[in-house]
């Protein structure tokens, strides 16, 4: 081995642990909606879509967090305005649009992933 950390790969990877754990969490409640971070979820999923390359429309951002489609977009209209994220409109589709990590978004999550550090 020889000694290199791939900072970028454990980030994903701790993104990906994050997002599953509230997933699970929030599947064991008998009290749906009960606990609530749709920024951070939002921020997760969109890192996560990043680093996997795979383009996320809005509405996989709202079906992924489990909580109301009004709640959702409310955030993302939030971490838009915060210079957070973008939405797109898809060149084919009018109906369809896609929602990004800008550069701050991306520096905002990869240091907030970095100060809660890995899960060994």
């Amino acid at each position: 081995m020889d000694g290199h950390f791939d900072v970028d790969a454990e980030n994903l990877r701790v993104a990906k642990l994050l997002y599953e754990v509230r997933r699970r969490r929030d599947a064991a409640s008998p009290i749906k909606s009960l606990f609530g971070e749709p920024g951070w979820d939002i921020l997760l999923d969109l890192f996560i879509a990043r680093k996997t390359r795979t383009a996320l429309q809005v509405s996989s951002v709202c079906a992924g967090a489990g909580i109301p489609s009004t709640t959702i977009l409310r955030w993302i209209a939030r971490l838009e305005r915060e210079g957070l994220i973008v939405r797109m409109a898809d060149q084919e589709d009018a109906r369809r649009r896609y929602v990004s990590l800008t550069h701050k978004g991306l520096k905002l999550t990869t240091g907030l992933l970095e100060a809660v550090g890995s899960f060994d």
